[in-house]
């Protein structure tokens, strides 16, 4: 019983500091400049945000479950660095198909707004950015880096979507205004948060 707990409470301090990394140290929109596309696309409803990052976190987890038994297979192969894109495309792509399937079943008012955050969140960098950092996780440790993943990037939406607000006034000069200034706003956080990564800027 007690290396149950041992074992139990080993696993729970990894899963929570790999989250905590995938939320903060390693997060994919801002120290890792991917899926800054579909956020633009999402800030301007902010009400999206919590769906957006909930199915996100949801498609890299189960994606990252997947990823975890079939690298097994795909390290086997020759030339198997060439072709663990492919494969991780195939398996994103059959996440994506349950997933829309699954959604079929609700109703019709729910569908039409779920869907298009289905789509939008399957195939972005984001996703396939958190496959390749996970893979040298457990499975436990893939799970939770999934979950960190969609948290983290409903943090890091909310951050650019509170500056796209503050952002869009006149003491900005036009030429800046909108997605170009939220562009550079979302460079400054992400050099704020590569420093976090251990990175220092060379002199």
């Amino acid at each position: 019983m007690y290396n149950f707990w041992r074992v139990f409470q080993e696993t729970a301090m990894g899963m929570g500091s790999i989250a905590v990394a995938a939320v903060f140290v390693e997060n994919i929109l801002l120290s890792r400049a991917m899926g800054v596309s579909a956020t633009l696309f999402i800030i301007r409803k902010k009400n999206n945000l919590w769906l957006f990052g909930a199915i996100l976190a949801g498609i890299i987890t189960f994606s990252s479950i997947l990823v975890y038994f079939a690298d097994r297979w795909i390290q086997r192969l020759e030339h198997s660095y060439e072709w663990t894109p492919f494969f991780y495309v195939l398996i994103v792509g059959a996440v994506y198909v349950c997933v829309l399937l699954a959604c079929s079943r609700l109703p019709a008012k729910y569908r039409s707004q779920i869907i298009p955050m289905i789509h939008l969140s399957a195939f972005n960098g984001a996703v396939f950015g958190a496959l390749f950092l996970s893979r040298d996780y457990n499975f436990w440790e893939h799970i939770a880096f999934g979950l960190g993943t969609g948290c983290g990037f409903i943090l890091a939406s909310y951050l650019v979507a509170l500056g796209y607000e503050r952002l869009n006034s006149s003491r900005i000069p036009s030429a800046f205004r909108g997605f170009p200034i939220t562009l550079i706003y979302i460079g400054i956080l992400s050099l704020a948060f590569y420093g976090l990564i251990g990175h220092g800027l060379s002199i």
